[in-house]
């Protein structure tokens, strides 16, 4: 808006001076009115700030052909970048591929690698570095956990179960910007499978000089993301100091300029800080924090910034390997006697889930359920009619009393008090709830140490891949621990169909009950803005500010 400061020649009265001063305070105000909202989401907020983020376990490697785990996976981030990243709304953006275009119907992909990217050294990351660590990762001695997510490209579960060379690769260098992907059948989400760890580059001159030793310390392991190591003593060992040091990468030629000047990644922490969150943000321990529904009111309150989710479902956990619970008919009969349309009743305003895939979940670009599916076990109180002889086959002579544990905050409570009281009209065994603090409920189940649980289970990504992967044996926390799906999992070809096959089989394993769709927290020191949380589980720090 522009206000007219000049009137027309002539003498200036004293008419002439009252309206101009009337305009200058009016471009004052209008000024005012651009500068202060301006002011009150950015102004103090500086770049070159000192970030820290406790990690959830230890480390064992930083190689991304290698490691597994959320703490490995978060410190990958920030030390890698793989053709494609996931954003904090979920969508597939740039990582270092500047661009693609798929072909025949999703079965060729072309990436176009920016001109310049660099590793930690200054050299160019090239499509051949691509191509070598997933080479690399469809070695079986490299012991890459999870490798499924490569069996999209033509040729590479053969490869893997040594039933072909590995010419058969899919996957062609046609320069040292381009690589051009072909797969096994239409996967139109494949861009987002390569932000995944096993998808990022590795250079074969300085694998190969590492001499077995890369990843396994900061003194062999060269990055190409937006953060580096400190030095070579960046990644600390030692008991009690154990910890991650990273500056920001002088090399890095992202999308946009990394703001933070270093990020330290600490394992060795004071229980306390995770117990009560709001205390550490405001001290500024930490930097970000995931926090329940009830501590991010507080956290609001005492000024912090939150983010928030869409990427979980909240429902009922059997545990499989409970002696109580290992046969699968007595799972079938706990999920089927229960009152669903009670249990929704028990959380205000709750979001009712379709099945295990959270919100965040699509597939081709659209959400995984279509509106009105139903993929969970449905309500048929008829399966109590063959349960004495049901019992007498599992030389029990009633069914057995499960306790479920549950969040202890009273929504949670009710929800856990529902299922007893389902249980407890159909069944006639005495079921029993143990609310815990939520560390101590994820500790229970991650030691296996429950019968049931009311849990939350995060999507961990936005393909229903991310999802069904939760089930694997080798997960952790195991949910389940089951080689016939383990093998099916294995088998994927990351079609619907096939994602749709998996989810059914996983459904009559009657493991998890989907409830509630779930929001996951964050909450921020409230002198920063701009760390960014990302629905595969990633913290994107490359924005993040601080006030000083």
């Amino acid at each position: 808006v522009l206000v007219s400061l000049v009137g027309p020649p002539g003498k200036i009265t004293r008419e002439k001076k009252g309206e101009l001063r009337l305009r200058r305070a009016i471009l004052l105000l209008l000024c005012l009115c651009l500068i202060l909202p301006a002011a009150g989401c950015g102004m103090g907020y500086k770049a070159d700030g000192e970030f820290t983020y406790l990690l959830p376990g230890n480390l064992n490697s930083l190689d991304p052909q290698t490691a597994s785990g959320a703490a490995a996976q978060l410190v990958i981030g920030s030390l890698f970048e793989g053709l494609c990243r996931i954003d904090s709304e979920g969508e597939v953006v740039p990582g270092v591929a500047e661009r693609w275009e798929s072909r025949n119907n999703d079965t060729e992909f072309t990436f176009h690698l920016r001109r310049d990217a660099q590793w930690s050294d200054g050299s160019p990351v090239t499509a051949q570095d691509f191509l070598f660590a997933i080479q690399r990762a469809l070695q079986p001695e490299t012991g890459t956990p999870a490798v499924d997510d490569l069996f999209a490209i033509q040729g590479a579960r053969a490869i893997y179960h040594g039933e072909a060379g590995m010419e058969a690769l899919g996957v062609t260098v046609e320069d040292g910007h381009t690589l051009v992907f072909r797969l096994e059948k239409s996967v139109p989400d494949f861009p987002a499978l390569t932000a995944a760890m096993h998808y990022m580059p590795c250079s074969q001159s300085y694998f190969e000089e590492s001499l077995g030793h890369y990843g396994l310390s900061s003194q062999y392991l060269l990055t190409n993301g937006p953060f580096a190591l400190a030095s070579v003593y960046a990644w600390d060992t030692d008991s009690g100091e154990r910890k991650v040091s990273l500056v920001r990468s002088s090399t890095y030629r992202g999308e946009e300029q990394v703001q933070p000047s270093s990020v330290t990644y600490l394992i060795d922490y004071d229980s306390a800080w995770i117990q009560d969150p709001v205390a550490t943000l405001t001290a500024g321990e930490a930097d970000v924090l995931q926090v329940t529904e009830q501590e991010a009111r507080a956290a609001e309150e005492a000024g912090c910034g939150i983010l928030t989710l869409e990427d979980a479902v909240t429902g009922l956990l059997l545990n499989p390997q409970s002696e109580k619970l290992e046969s699968v008919y007595l799972r079938e009969v706990l999920f089927k006697t229960l009152d669903r349309q009670d249990l929704l009743s028990r959380r205000e305003d709750a979001s009712q889930a379709q099945g295990i895939m959270a919100a965040c979940i699509t597939y081709g670009g659209e959400p995984y359920y279509q509106e009105g599916a139903a993929a969970y076990p449905q309500q048929d109180d008829s399966v109590t009619q063959g349960l004495s002889g049901l019992l007498d086959g599992l030389d029990l002579e009633d069914m057995p009393s499960v306790t479920v544990i549950c969040p202890d905050d009273a929504e949670s409570v009710n929800v856990a008090n529902g299922f007893l009281v389902a249980w407890n009209s159909q069944l006639g065994t005495a079921f029993n709830i143990e609310p815990l603090p939520q560390d101590e409920l994820q500790r229970r189940v991650a030691a296996g140490e429950y019968e049931a649980a009311l849990y939350t289970l995060r999507a961990g990504g936005t393909t229903p891949y991310a999802v069904l992967k939760s089930f694997e044996s080798h997960a952790s926390p195991a949910l389940l621990n089951s080689a016939a799906y383990d093998e099916a999992l294995h088998s994927l070809t990351f079609d619907l169909a096939s994602y749709q096959s998996l989810e059914q089989r996983l459904l009559e394993e009657y493991v998890f009950y989907p409830l509630f769709q779930d929001v996951t927290y964050y909450a921020m020191n409230p002198k920063v803005r701009g760390i960014r949380i990302c629905p595969d589980g990633s913290v994107d720090l490359t924005a993040a500010r601080k006030r000083g």
